[in-house]
């Protein structure tokens, strides 16, 4: 008996609750932006680098976010997914969440029809070689 991952015995994330999951965690990257512009300008801090961060933060949220344990970004914990490698059943790793979310606003309307396929991968899933479950 093999002891390798399959992958097809696991719980598939159905799409439409992926996009609620993605969703979700544009909001907590929108609320980190705003969150960092009402405490900058309570300590009244406005330059080039104040701004930078303002950015940085949340779009680094939404592309490694589903590195953080268990392969759960916040959008993902209210409906039990989980990222995980599709050849090994481990959680998401940085590498692979960059793979899998750095071009998604580009792949956007692709993903979108691309998620009703085999194994609900989008594109970005098919680079980083992962698989959203429900475990």
């Amino acid at each position: 008996m093999s002891s390798e991952f399959d992958y097809r015995s696991m719980d598939l994330a159905h799409p439409a609750k992926r996009v609620q999951g993605q969703f979700l965690d544009g909001a907590v990257a929108v609320g980190l932006f705003f969150l960092f512009v009402f405490v900058f300008n309570i300590v009244g801090w406005d330059n080039p680098i104040t701004g930078f961060v303002k950015i940085a933060v949340p779009v680094c949220y939404f592309v490694f976010a589903d590195a953080l344990p268990g392969g759960q970004s916040l959008g993902k914990k209210p409906f039990g997914f989980h990222v995980v490698s599709k050849s090994t059943g481990k959680p998401c790793t940085i590498i692979q969440s960059f793979l899998r979310n750095a071009f998604s606003p580009l792949l956007g309307l692709i993903d979108a029809v691309v998620i009703f396929g085999k194994n609900h991968q989008r594109l970005g899933d098919k680079f980083a070689n992962t698989i959203v479950v429900r475990k």
